[in-house]
């Protein structure tokens, strides 16, 4: 057996070792701690990069997915009061016809005239107040989803107004049924479109879930290996010094 007087090259290997062993029972502890092995850039920079940019389509995916739903909303919102003028449309139709019999004098067509006139103010006060977050819905305006004169004149009163009558209302019952037909159409559009965002979502914070997250139990294992690793390189080092000191003892 040989000894060193000058280097101890075995303490320094052993030091050497220990060291490593430190670092890995140090980075182990840290991915147990935070749940995250990428808690820092320098323990794999290019899954963290990756990662974040996950993370980033999973938070935008999510916001997609709410204005999908926002917009559904206000489209239920805009169907709701459409059927509403719907009904009182129908509802006028059938007193304009009953205003066109020949028994209707002309108290009876003042009647109906007057209960028209109602039926048209609710549904203009309809379209005037269905909104969503400030936005008009059903007048016409910027934003709106329907276009309509909800709250036009219907004369049942004279023979010329009741020939033109059912033209208009038919007319406005026409494009109120286009109107819920565009909004149903864009409702199931929208539908899918959450379905399918909803499916990227989950595939996405999967996949970033698999490259960030900890597996604790194989973690554990690698904490207990390197916990025992940096044991045995502590007495191996401990060893390797003092054997240097026995060898240096022969010269005193």
């Amino acid at each position: 057996m040989s000894f060193s007087v000058n280097s101890n090259t075995a303490a320094a290997t052993a030091n050497f070792h220990l060291n490593q062993q430190n670092k890995s029972l140090g980075e182990s502890i840290a991915f147990l701690s935070s749940g995250s092995k990428l808690g820092q850039a320098a323990y794999d920079a290019s899954s963290l990069t990756i990662a974040n940019q996950l993370s980033s389509q999973v938070s935008g995916m999510g916001q997609s997915i709410m204005n999908a739903n926002d917009s559904i909303g206000m489209s239920q919102i805009a169907e709701s009061g459409l059927s509403s003028i719907n009904d009182n449309m129908e509802q006028i139709r059938t007193l304009s016809i009953k205003a066109s019999s020949p028994i209707m004098n002309a108290s009876n067509r003042a009647s109906i005239q007057k209960e028209i006139n109602g039926l048209l103010e609710v549904s203009g006060s309809i379209a005037s107040n269905s909104s969503f977050n400030g936005v008009k819905l059903l007048d016409g305006g910027s934003g709106s989803l329907a276009n309509g004169n909800f709250s036009g004149s219907i004369d049942v009163m004279s023979e010329d107004g009741l020939a033109s009558a059912l033209e208009t209302i038919d007319g406005e019952l026409g494009r109120i049924g286009g109107s819920r037909s565009d909004i149903g159409a864009s409702q199931n559009q929208l539908v899918s479109s959450i379905q399918s965002m909803s499916v990227s979502k989950i595939n996405a914070a999967s996949a970033e879930s698999q490259m960030r997250d900890v597996d604790f139990a194989k973690e554990s294992a690698n904490f207990s290996a390197a916990n025992l690793q940096s044991q045995i390189g502590s007495f191996t080092a401990a060893q390797a010094n003092a054997q240097a000191s026995n060898v240096m003892r022969l010269f005193q």
